[in-house]
């Protein structure tokens, strides 16, 4: 199986996805699809900072449980 560069990995950094989607999904219903980089942004995070280090760090707004994150690279999800 070859691999795939293009799909947004955990190890990658915040600057070189941050044009790709957070998709945030918790278990009290609430779901979110957020650009990257304005996220980052919007909480001064440093563009070193790892997507999974981000999507582990991540608390529902609503519930404030962790909910579940994947990164991808459109706004509606993978394809």
């Amino acid at each position: 199986m070859a691999a795939n560069y293009h799909r947004p990995k955990p190890v990658d950094p915040i600057w070189y996805r941050r044009n790709c989607f957070l998709q945030i999904h918790c278990a009290c219903g609430r779901n979110e699809s957020l650009n990257v980089g304005m996220f980052a942004s919007s909480r001064k995070l440093g563009g070193d900072l790892e997507l999974g280090r981000l999507t582990d760090k991540l608390r529902c707004t609503a519930c404030g449980k962790r909910p579940k994150a994947e990164v991808t690279l459109y706004q509606n999800g993978s394809r």
